[in-house]
């Protein structure tokens, strides 16, 4: 490219500037001391154990993720997303400039409020995904057994 000359609007040469000092470090400084020394864990000698409740049955997916996933979590997970969908639905048109992946996308359902269940359905969609990974995103809805997995519907 030619010094300087660009046919990028966005374009701005780097700066010919040069800092006027360097920081001097004290004597006797050396950035490896502050680094902790390293020492080896003994796979051997850990006990491993879990911290579960006695309540709770640990043979149970959904007891488990309720540890994670508490009423209240959900509760303001679901809070905060409608939140920020009625903020974004207060202007359409500036929220769609600025999100580029609807910028062509005018037909768009109109936003309702998300509730438990969905919230639900898309938490386990992804810890699914997360379990059973696949390649590309759409072979999670393949229904050709011969091109790939099938998997069950959710």
């Amino acid at each position: 490219m030619n010094k300087g000359q660009s046919n990028d609007h966005d374009f701005v040469p780097p700066t010919q500037y040069k800092p006027r000092h360097t920081k001097q470090q004290p004597s006797g400084f050396s950035p490896l001391k502050l680094i902790l020394r390293f020492k080896a864990m003994d796979l051997n000698c850990t006990i491993s154990s879990s911290h579960i409740p006695n309540t709770i049955n640990s043979s149970s997916p959904e007891a488990l993720f309720t540890l994670f996933f508490t009423d209240s979590v959900i509760d303001r997970i679901i809070q905060y997303i409608n939140t920020n969908a009625e903020r974004f639905r207060a202007d359409p048109v500036a929220s769609r400039t600025q999100n580029i992946r609807f910028h062509n996308s005018y037909n768009q359902l109109p936003w309702k409020p998300v509730t438990l269940s969905e919230i639900l359905s898309y938490l386990g969609i992804l810890i699914y995904m997360g379990i059973y990974t696949e390649p590309h995103i759409n072979d999670y809805w393949n229904t050709d057994g011969e091109t790939g997995p099938v998997h069950q519907p959710v």
